[in-house]
């Protein structure tokens, strides 16, 4: 991945493996918002701006290192693309996504935000964090901060409720309690099947929020996070639908191993754009 210092920022000189639309709108990240010549991004603790210029792209920040691990800049994507691509159609789908990269995001970030994923959608759900932040959180000079554990222990269910959540008022006012009271996201150890039933642990945590956390937030790329989109597509590449959704992310994950993850964000991204996968390319093999 070709990048550099600059003066308060980063220049990304490569096109083909990062395009800042793909990595935004495939489903991993909600705090971000459009700008007049790109896109504002929140992390935990910091902001940047992120100018798309014709031929390369500047991440507008201070905080220089902080955004070179969140944007993944130091891995390999076109190894990881050129692995994927020997899988039956995924070359379709690569060359739709060519530039997404998996974000590496705080976990307690991830659990909050994919609870409120469950039965929703993603402009309800930016809302919904947004409206967290700017109750809770931090502030600093570009905006609210994400809150902590601590700055939601003392919020009540009604809090979670005012903030539109809706039945996942519940869900987020009990695991912000665990969260407080010694339940631990220190697994970065723990082998994904343990990480997977520990998260699960947690109230309104069920296997495809757990996974999103352990992709989107420990970065654990053996997960194939299943939701509707990855139903549809399911059935149009095996025409299939009496799996349940559980075993289809058995299935998928023990198909792609450790590339799982970005498998994954690859076919939804392009499924969400509109473009069923194309099938022509599968081997008789």
């Amino acid at each position: 991945m070709k990048y550099s210092f600059i003066k308060n920022g980063i220049e990304v000189n490569d096109k083909s493996e990062f395009n800042p639309k793909h990595i935004l709108e495939c489903g991993q990240v909600f705090r971000y918002q459009s700008e007049r010549l790109g896109y504002k991004i929140w992390t935990k603790n910091s902001v940047c701006y992120l100018i798309c210029k014709k031929g390369h792209d500047i991440i507008s920040t201070n905080n220089r290192e902080e955004f070179v691990h969140f944007f993944d800049l130091d891995r390999n994507y076109s190894e990881i693309k050129e692995r994927l691509s020997e899988y039956p159609f995924m070359q379709n789908a690569i060359e739709h996504g060519y530039g997404i990269r998996i974000l590496n995001q705080d976990p307690f970030e991830m659990v909050l935000s994919f609870i409120l994923s469950s039965n929703n959608n993603i402009p309800r759900i930016k809302g919904i964090i947004e409206r967290l932040c700017e109750r809770s959180g931090g502030t600093t000079d570009c905006g609210f901060q994400f809150p902590s554990p601590d700055q939601l222990k003392n919020k009540s269910i009604s809090f979670f409720q005012d903030l539109g959540a809706g039945y996942r008022a519940k869900y987020l006012y009990n695991t912000v309690d665990a969260i407080n009271n010694g339940f631990s996201l220190d697994i970065q150890g723990m082998t994904t099947m343990d990480a997977r039933k520990h998260l699960m642990r947690l109230t309104g945590v069920g296997r495809k929020v757990a996974d999103c956390v352990l992709l989107f937030g420990y970065h654990k790329t053996d997960v194939f996070p299943t939701d509707t989109w990855i139903d549809k597509i399911f059935v149009e590449l095996f025409g299939e639908n009496n799996f349940t959704r559980e075993q289809k992310a058995d299935y998928l994950s023990d198909y792609y191993g450790e590339l799982s993850g970005y498998a994954q964000q690859y076919l939804f991204y392009k499924r969400r754009s509109g473009n069923k996968i194309k099938i022509d390319c599968i081997s008789e093999d």
